[in-house]
């Protein structure tokens, strides 16, 4: 006589047979794969200094005395984070390319069915994504500091690194990975490349350009105020440039808001819409 044993149902996480860090691992390798990440860090990269060699090289020494005395201080930050200034579009773009791209080749469903709580594949994607972006920020800027400060000290521009050159360069690249997860969260609401792509850029470079030409056309005080709040212009004020009338944690705190939205979002429509 045999008896038949009954075996205890094995209780798995909530990931299958995967956990969080294979996850991670998997959106790592996915990433690197695509070659828009190569492309778009490496305009970044390349984009960023040769801009700020550009400026920091043909600036007239003959004319440093037309810039006011408080306006030479930054003018060296300024100089040093045109990577962010340039970076900013480029990763907005591969933001919306990192989750775009798996919807029009059909990639997402067999992500979704090996993770089928979807959650950690969107939260995966973004922590990879702004480790990624926040380090070819700090690189660009740090290494723009290196080109423009011997050149520019050399012209008369004061050079002091205690000035606040440490939050400049970890603020450029903070800046480049929260903007890379915000362009992340409208991609993945969107679904569709040209549409993420435009609802981007359309944030970050032109939101600040309608809403000059609304303030030269109409004189409403509150009006003035609002390009403060954008997320282009707190990015700028990270990275060191000027953000009239916010301190450095007011940046990141709307910068924070901003990126915090679009993930929210992004990830309740990845967790409701149909695949």
């Amino acid at each position: 006589m045999s008896t038949a044993v009954a075996q205890a149902p094995t209780h798995h996480s909530s990931l299958g047979h995967l956990n969080f860090a294979r996850v991670v691992r998997s959106e790592w390798i996915k990433f690197r794969s695509l070659r828009s990440t190569f492309w778009t860090y490496a305009v970044v990269l390349i984009l960023g200094l040769g801009m700020t060699a550009l400026v920091a090289f043909s600036f007239p020494a003959s004319q440093i005395n037309q810039i006011p005395p408080e306006a030479r201080a930054t003018f060296l930050v300024s100089t040093a984070s045109f990577g962010v200034l340039f970076g900013q579009l480029a990763v907005a773009v591969l933001g919306v390319l990192v989750i775009s791209g798996e919807y029009s080749t059909g990639m997402i469903r067999s992500s979704f069915a090996a993770v089928p709580r979807r959650t950690p594949i969107f939260v995966a994607k973004s922590i990879v994504l702004f480790v990624c972006s926040f380090l070819i920020g700090v690189v660009t800027t740090a290494a723009g500091y290196a080109i423009a400060a011997p050149v520019l000290s050399g012209k008369g521009f004061p050079v002091d690194f205690t000035a606040g050159t440490v939050w400049s360069i970890l603020g450029g690249g903070l800046y480049l990975g929260l903007v890379s997860v915000f362009a992340l969260g409208l991609g993945t609401i969107l679904r569709a490349a040209a549409g993420g792509i435009a609802a981007a850029l359309g944030v970050v470079f032109l939101l600040p350009i309608i809403i000059g030409i609304v303030n030269s056309l109409v004189s409403l005080d509150w009006l003035k105020h609002v390009p403060e709040y954008l997320i282009s212009s707190a990015g700028q004020g990270l990275a060191g440039s000027s953000n009239a009338g916010f301190e450095p944690w007011q940046n990141v705190l709307v910068v924070v808001v901003w990126t915090a939205v679009s993930f929210i979002a992004g990830a309740l429509v990845l967790k409701r819409r149909d695949a």
